[in-house]
């Protein structure tokens, strides 16, 4: 028996913050006591009856959010994933020391629905390593000139004038690119709205309007997790870090900090929300093909299994739905969208550090460039009898010729770049395991970017189900991006089913 939806919206309200209904939901009036009778779809000319009321293609958090809800509203519930692992992009690397985040690294204050979730599995959260992430030293290497933090100030490299020549270069893009941000004091969901398409244009050519020279638009470019500074929407980096400052200040967890993550690794949640549904996720397969018939849709593996339901919720990364067939076809600008739309791009090389190379040359551990490796950074040990682990981190555009490389020569490039820069790394790391969103055929990257004229293009159909198929995913996220993006879009498609039902 399926929940009454008023009962079950008080209650989802109670546990969400910024709750945002699909176009056209709103609770309904009339009270479901009764399961209607299942549909059938005549599948080469044979009546096949539904299997499940819902289908959820994808077990990340988007796609097990939306599952959860619909289960706990009374809905049958069956969940496929492609991978041979739960979480999608979120991923703690067990074999690595340390078991650090391949991403979905911190869970922020604001993230009202994921800290819900956690609480509810009973699942325990503690504060992230101290100096590890954007908080860790760096050697700068730019130009081919090695740059302490503490000279970085006076350097004749350093492109800045007045105070802001204090402003470090990995702090640029984000520092630079949020100064003056027209959606700053916005609601979330501003960069929507029509007045702010002026700002969906290439990011450089925004940055050079409010007068940023070439030299920091160069170091910003670093570490642009897109295309390039040059293909990505002012309106991406802009409603990026509107997200990012929106409760700065505002919100903390109990003891005061802003950020957290889950003991034992985030890869628990995905897993513990898996372990409460009453029909196991089916790993394993990889949907390659969707038909609708008569109220019923088909759902096609490449194992050659096939699922059938009233509904489906599809968490597909968008750009890989290029490769998935639709009977009957997607059109129109949703067809545009998958076909244009991508990933931001990285790979991480994870490495043991056998030997302390720092120790050897005298310099930080750290290192972050303006060439062709970008980044190294040595992990933070939470265990003091780990081992010394550490990766290299290349993004964007840079990172696009991996895409011609096996595991093993993204190894060799790295290791011969690495000690090219530094030639107290040779011979001190072993290969551990090569880490890309992109790499795998269910990722397409890490996360959605918007390029230049899509935001006025494409952002407000992205929502739009296509007969009894309901997309989400944090690409189809309004307020939120990450991973509360990516429960706040799970939300909306159980929503989307529960109210019009």
């Amino acid at each position: 028996m399926k929940t009454n939806r008023r009962k079950f919206i008080r209650g989802l309200a109670g546990a969400s913050a910024g709750l945002v209904l699909p176009i056209g939901c709103a609770p309904g009036t009339k009270e479901e006591t009764t399961e209607s009778t299942a549909p059938s779809v005549h599948i080469k000319n044979k009546p096949v009856k539904a299997s499940h009321d819902v289908v959820v293609v994808g077990a990340g958090l988007s796609g097990l959010h939306a599952a959860m809800l619909l289960e706990e509203s009374g809905y049958d519930v069956q969940v496929i994933e492609g991978r041979q692992r739960l979480g999608g992009r979120v991923y703690t690397l067990q074999d690595v020391p340390g078991k650090p985040e391949a991403a979905g690294e911190y869970i922020g204050a604001n993230y009202a629905r994921m800290i819900n979730t956690v609480n509810k599995l009973g699942l325990e959260m503690h504060n992230p390593d101290v100096g590890g992430g954007p908080n860790r030293p760096w050697l700068y290497n730019i130009q081919g000139q090695y740059i302490n933090a503490e000279n970085w100030e006076s350097h004749q490299l350093n492109p800045l004038e007045g105070e802001d020549r204090r402003l470090l270069p990995h702090r640029f893009l984000s520092t630079i690119s949020h100064r003056d941000n027209p959606l700053q004091g916005k609601p979330l969901n501003a960069w929507l709205e029509p007045e702010y398409h002026k700002y969906d244009i290439p990011h450089d050519q925004y940055l050079r309007a409010k007068g940023v020279n070439e030299e920091t638009i160069n170091l910003m470019n670093v570490v642009i997790h897109a295309g390039g500074i040059h293909n990505t929407s002012a309106m991406n980096e802009l409603r990026r870090y509107h997200v990012m400052n929106f409760s700065d200040g505002k919100l903390s967890f109990p003891d005061g900090t802003s950020w957290k993550m889950i003991k034992g690794g985030n890869s628990l949640l995905p897993e513990a929300m898996a372990g409460s549904m009453k029909n196991k996720v089916q790993l394993g397969r990889t949907v390659v093909g969707f038909k609708e018939q008569d109220g019923v849709v088909q759902v096609s593996c490449a194992d050659g299994s096939e699922y059938t339901a009233k509904q489906v919720v599809c968490s597909i990364p968008i750009s890989v739905l290029r490769n998935v067939t639709f009977e009957p076809y997607i059109t129109g600008i949703t067809k545009e969208a998958i076909d244009q739309m991508d990933y931001g791009l990285s790979v991480q090389a994870h490495f043991l550090i056998k030997e302390p190379f720092w120790e050897q040359d005298g310099m930080d551990a750290n290192m972050w460039t303006d060439g062709l490796l970008e980044r190294f950074a040595v992990r933070t040990k939470r265990n003091k009898n780990d081992p010394e682990s550490g990766l290299a981190f290349i993004n964007g555009p840079e990172s696009l010729k991996f895409r011609l490389m096996s595991d093993d020569q993204v190894f060799t490039y790295v290791e011969n770049k690495l000690a090219e820069l530094r030639p107290s790394t040779k011979g001190k790391l072993e290969r551990l395991m090569i880490q890309s969103c992109e790499r795998d055929i269910h990722g397409a990257g890490d996360w959605v970017y918007w390029q230049p004229g899509q935001v006025k293009k494409f952002a407000n159909h992205m929502r739009k189900n296509h007969g009894n198929i309901h997309f989400c995913g944090e690409h189809t996220a309004i307020m939120e991006r990450g991973m509360e993006g990516a429960f706040e879009s799970g939300e909306r498609a159980a929503l989307d089913i529960i109210l019009n039902a």
